[in-house]
């Protein structure tokens, strides 16, 4: 028996199969509730990254010890065209 050929083939009884669609329901649930509450969250999130982006061209970041380099404009990374993704 290789390592690809793990699976068993057997016959879940009623009750496990019933309990396996009832949890997988409520992780679709949760996950389209996560995923709504992170779309929500983009107008505050792109003020977050416009606010670090800030910092980091005023201030720059810690390269090595208390030496400080400061980023570009055009060193900065650029939002992509999609959305965010959850990952779960």
């Amino acid at each position: 028996m290789g390592f690809l050929n793990t699976l068993i083939e057997r016959e879940l009884p009623d009750e496990v199969k019933k309990w396996l669609e009832e949890e997988i329901k409520e992780q679709d649930e949760r996950y389209a509730k996560i995923v709504q509450e992170m779309k929500d969250l983009d107008p505050t999130r792109d003020q977050w990254y416009e606010e670090f982006f800030a910092r980091l061209k005023k201030y720059g970041f810690n390269e090595d010890g208390d030496r400080r380099v400061k980023i570009a404009e055009e060193q900065l990374p650029v939002k992509p065209d999609r959305e965010h993704k959850v990952v779960y």
